[in-house]
């Protein structure tokens, strides 16, 4: 990628990586018409998307992906959430308070009711589902040609994420709604809304979550929509710091 064009995806995710002083390895979120070479389906690293989404950036999974002919072994929530199936009745009340006609009445209790569950999704919009594959792989491993690069992935303790926050609010004038914490499940924080796919999601807000409550899963920051434009306005300081040339920012 040129000057012009701003930093690669490879050159932003090394960046961040050392300012950070990440102990994981940045991701690229992407969308594709064919997997990556030696991509695994995510249902086969693990049936929680998040989940596999972690062990990627741990080294423990290459590549990984999603579509409609990968859907094998994905919880159903995260194929809601992911835009490549409808929701299933249950799902209201499992995320709310239980049925007992649902999985034996559990639930997860993150909404007071199960009508509070759809006023919310309302709010979400209908999740689009992805361009063929929706992909995940190391920034340092992105290619130009890939596909379509959606947002970068980053997992971080809470001092890495309030150092990455206060670089990003460097590099914009927006006090309140360029970066967010909404509501969903952890597939929807570092997947989908990232990647766009919720219509209301607000351009280019930098995700921070989960807030469902995963066990065993980091803080995570997504940077949503990739484009070099938005970039060099108002993403991370690093990142006009790389176009502009100016000194390397330091945390």
């Amino acid at each position: 990628m040129s000057d012009d064009a701003g930093p690669s995806v490879a050159e932003m995710g090394r960046r961040l990586a050392e300012a950070a002083h990440l102990e994981t390895t940045p991701l690229c979120v992407f969308e594709s018409g064919r997997a990556p070479e030696g991509s695994t389906p995510f249902g086969q690293a693990d049936r929680c998307l998040a989940k596999a989404a972690f062990l990627c950036a741990k080294g423990k999974f290459g590549p990984l992906h999603i579509g409609p002919d990968s859907r094998r072994g994905v919880c159903p929530g995260g194929l809601f959430w992911t835009g490549l199936s409808e929701m299933s009745e249950g799902l209201r009340h499992f995320i709310s308070c239980g049925s007992p006609t649902f999985r034996g009445g559990e639930a997860e209790y993150l909404k007071r009711d199960p009508e509070m569950v759809m006023a919310s999704l309302s709010r979400v919009g209908r999740m689009r589902p992805p361009q063929e594959h929706l992909c995940l792989i190391a920034c340092r491993n992105y290619q130009e040609g890939m596909g379509n690069p959606r947002a970068l992935l980053l997992f971080a303790s809470a001092e890495q994420t309030r150092n990455i926050l206060a670089l990003h609010h460097y590099g914009t004038p927006e006090a309140f709604t360029s970066a967010g914490v909404p509501w969903g499940p952890s597939c929807a924080s570092f997947l989908s809304y990232p990647a766009g796919m919720s219509p209301n999601l607000p351009d280019s807000m930098t995700v921070v979550g989960p807030v469902d409550g995963v066990p065993g899963v980091f803080a995570v920051v997504g940077v949503n929509s990739y484009e070099p434009s938005a970039l060099k306005r108002n993403v991370l300081p690093l990142l006009a710091c790389a176009h502009w040339k100016m000194p390397p920012a330091t945390v």
